[in-house]
C-alpha cells in the first residue's frame, strides 16, 4: 500500500493516495504510540469535550515513513489557558515552556509532549513573530517552513497536506511553504535546516529555488548564535547525506559564510564510509573534525559553534592527528589508546588512517580498539623511590625508560616484572 491514510488538500477535499505513482511505501496511521500510553493520555485530555486536536510536523512525517518518533507535538484550537485546564484536570503535568506563543509541555508518565494553540502570523521580523490564535488550521500550517514539515492528522489517521508535503516527501523532494526567500528572511536559519533536512530526507537534487535563496542570504549565517548553528550543523553531518550535501554548501558558499575552516570534503567522505564500513555509531564531532586540519582550526570551528569543553576538546584531539604515521597493526593500535583513550583511538583510525587502508583492516582495528581496554601504567613514581631513585630528574628519566620498555614489550608485562627490569638496570649503573 503506497499511502494507507487520506490526504485532505486545502479545500477539505479528500484524495485517495496522493502519491500513487511514486514507489515509496508510507506506513500506515494511526500508529499505536497514538493509540495508547501517554500520547493518548494527553491527546484525550485535550479533546475530552469533543474539540479537534491532532499531530503535527515532525511526528507526522516520521511516523509515514517508519522513523524513529523522537518528539511528539499536538495542535489545537483551544487557547493555552484552557489546554492547561484540561491537561491539570487529567492530573498531568503543565510547564509554560512558550506560553506567550501558545505553547506548553504536557509531562505524562514522564514524557514531554508539546501542545501548542493553531497560530496565525500578525507579523514577522527575524526569529521573532507576533502571532495571534486561530481556528484555522491551514493558516497554522502556513507558519511552517517545509511542505513535509506541514502535515497533520488525528486519530482516524487521515493526514491534511494543504501544501504538497505528501508528493514532496514521497519524491524525495525539499521545498519551502510559500517563496523560499521569504521564509528564509524570518529566520536565517531556516537556510541551514533548508540543507539538514536535504540531507535526512531528499534522494535528488537540491530544490533550485531554496538553493538559490540560500545563496542570496548566506551572509545573514554570520549574526547568528553559535548554539543555534551548533544545533542544525551537527544534526547535518551526521545525516545519511550529510558528506554530500556539505559539499553542495561548499559549492554554493554557504559553509564559508559561517565555518570557512571545515572545507575537507574528501576527508569527510572518507571518514563517513569508514564508519559504515566498521559499523560504528555515527559521530557529529568526528565527522567535523574530519573537515579541519589542525588544532587552530578546531579552536576556532569549536568557539564558533559554542560547543561544550568536551566536545571542544575531542574535537582538537581528532584534528590535530596522532602526531605520526598511523598503523593499524595491534601493537601500534595498543599504543595509540594508551596514548589517547578508546574513544580518541577510534576517531582517529577513522580519519587518519592512510587513504589506502583496505575495509578488512579498517574493520579488524575497530575491533581490536573496542576489545581492547585503555592500560594503566603498573608502576609509579613511589615505587623507584622505593628502590632507591631520589625525586628529580632522575626519577623522570627512569619513569620514561621503564614506560618505554613496558611499551616496547606490548604492554604485557605487569607491575613485578617492571620492578624486576628497573632492579635489572639498576644494578648496572
Amino acid at each position: 500500500m503506497l499511502l494507507t491514510a487520506n490526504a485532505v488538500d486545502g479545500a477539505g477535499a479528500t484524495a485517495n493516495s496522493a502519491c500513487m505513482s511514486s514507489p515509496i511505501r508510507f506506513n500506515a496511521l494511526p500508529q499505536p504510540w497514538m493509540l495508547q500510553g501517554p500520547v493518548r493520555k494527553v491527546y484525550d485530555a485535550i479533546t475530552v469535550q469533543g474539540d479537534e486536536a491532532r499531530f503535527v510536523g515532525g511526528c507526522v512525517r516520521d511516523a509515514l515513513l517508519g522513523r524513529p518518533i523522537n518528539d511528539v507535538d499536538i495542535a489545537t484550537a483551544l487557547p493555552p489557558a484552557q489546554v492547561i485546564e484540561r491537561l491539570e484536570q487529567a492530573g498531568i503535568k503543565v510547564v509554560p515552556t512558550g506560553i506567550e506563543h501558545g505553547t506548553v509541555t504536557a509531562v505524562a508518565e514522564h514524557e514531554p509532549i508539546e501542545v501548542t494553540t493553531l497560530r496565525r502570523d500578525v507579523e514577522t521580523f527575524g526569529r521573532q513573530a507576533r502571532v495571534a490564535f486561530t481556528d484555522d488550521w491551514r493558516a497554522d500550517a502556513a507558519r511552517r517552513d517545509l511542505t513535509i514539515n506541514a502535515l497533520s492528522c488525528g486519530l482516524d489517521g487521515v493526514v491534511h497536506d494543504y501544501f504538497g508535503g505528501l508528493d514532496d516527501l514521497a519524491a524525495g523532494r525539499v521545498r519551502f511553504v510559500g517563496e523560499a526567500k521569504a521564509r528564509m528572511r524570518e529566520d536565517y536559519l531556516r537556510i541551514l535546516r533548508f540543507f539538514r533536512f536535504h540531507a535526512s530526507y531528499a534522494n535528488g537534487e537540491l530544490d533550485a529555488e531554496a538553493f538559490a535563496a540560500a545563496r542570496s542570504c548566506r551572509s545573514q549565517l554570520a549574526h547568528l548564535s553559535g548554539e543555534r548553528l551548533r544545533q542544525e550543523t551537527l544534526k547535518l553531518l551526521r545525516a545519511e547525506r550529510g558528506p554530500s550535501t556539505w559539499g553542495e554548501m561548499l559549492e554554493g558558499g554557504i559553509v564559508e559564510a559561517y565555518l570557512p575552516e571545515a572545507r575537507n570534503l574528501v576527508r569527510l567522505s572518507l571518514t563517513a564510509a569508514r564508519e559504515t564500513v566498521c559499523e560504528v555509531p555515527v559521530s557529529s564531532i568526528r565527522r567535523l573534525a574530519s573537515l579541519l586540519d589542525d588544532k587552530p582550526q578546531a579552536l576556532a570551528a569549536g568557539t564558533r559553534l559554542r560547543l561544550s569543553r568536551r566536545e571542544q576538546e575531542r574535537l582538537a584531539g581528532i584534528a590535530s592527528g596522532p602526531g605520526q604515521l598511523l598503523e593499524l597493526h595491534a601493537p601500534a593500535l595498543h599504543c595509540l589508546i594508551y596514548r589517547h583513550g578508546n574513544e580518541l583511538a577510534l576517531d582517529l583510525v577513522l580519519v587518519h588512517a592512510p587513504s589506502g587502508a583496505v575495509d578488512r583492516d579498517l574493520r579488524a582495528a575497530a575491533q581490536v580498539i573496542a576489545r581492547w581496554p585503555a592500560p594503566k601504567m603498573p608502576v609509579g613514581g613511589h615505587d623507584l623511590m622505593a628502590l632507591g631513585i631520589q625525586p628529580g630528574a632522575a626519577l623522570g628519566r627512569w619513569l620514561g625508560l621503564v614506560e618505554s620498555w613496558w611499551i616496547a614489550g606490548d604492554f604485557a608485562a605487569d607491575r613485578a616484572a617492571c620492578l624486576d627490569w628497573l632492579r635489572a638496570q639498576l644494578a648496572l649503573q
